[in-house]
């Protein structure tokens, strides 16, 4: 049931998301994009996910050493935002997702590997396909 409440919360605040970017308005073109696509998009993966979890069935176990595992990722997420100008987008954003990776039992090669690489495409879209300045950090990547 406790899934499904979230599920619900996660659908709720996704259609929330996509109203609000509705509201957004530039007086003039800064970027052909604009500021609705990001929250546009981040909205309709809430509802995705929450339409998921709602839908989905039988209840999720807890397993035993969850907690450890959310607080390292919770305490990743909050450093994550420190670090983005010292080091850059690609490291800062590496290191989030190898800690994440971690936490989902992954192997540290596999986890490097897959953090350094996600990292690398989210600069890339983010960057150079959307035009959205990063981070560089001291190596200037």
């Amino acid at each position: 049931m406790v899934d499904r409440l979230v599920g619900l919360i996660c659908a709720l605040l996704g259609a929330g998301a996509i109203w609000h970017a509705q509201t957004l308005h530039v007086p003039f073109a800064a970027d052909p994009v604009g500021p609705r696509v990001f929250p546009t998009i981040t909205g309709g993966v809430l509802i995705l996910g929450g339409c998921i979890l709602m839908l989905r069935p039988g209840p999720v176990a807890m397993e035993f050493g969850t907690w450890p595992r959310a607080l390292a990722v919770l305490v990743a997420s909050l450093i994550y935002p420190l670090l983005l100008l010292p080091i850059g987008f690609i490291a800062a954003t590496a290191m989030l997702c190898f800690v994440a990776a971690l936490a989902f039992h992954a192997r540290p090669l596999p986890a490097a590997v897959s953090a350094v690489g996600t990292a690398i495409v989210f600069f890339v879209l983010l960057d150079k396909m959307l035009d959205l300045p990063l981070p560089r950090g001291p190596l200037g990547i």
